[in-house]
């Protein structure tokens, strides 16, 4: 399943559109070491998104990331 396909799931389940912000992250792209050639996040399985981004980030920073928006999403009242 790739990020767009999981990204207009989560639309229909929540019944709301999707960000603009995730649109414009989906839209960017990365170098592809296998294939050579640019990918557009969007066009990525979920594994392969998640083994890219393990790779590029210490884990420690991955939950300090996640902890400080939790902090934000709840502080501002956005659960």
């Amino acid at each position: 399943m790739t990020l767009d396909q999981i990204v207009k799931f989560q639309s229909i389940v929540d019944k709301r559109s999707i960000r603009s912000d995730t649109l414009e992250f989906l839209n960017k792209e990365r170098f592809s070491q296998s294939k050579q050639s640019m990918i557009r996040y969007g066009d990525m399985h979920i594994d392969h998104f998640l083994k890219v981004y393990a790779n590029n980030y210490k884990e420690e920073d991955v939950l300090k990331h996640i902890k400080e928006q939790i902090i934000r999403e709840f502080c501002n009242g956005n659960n």
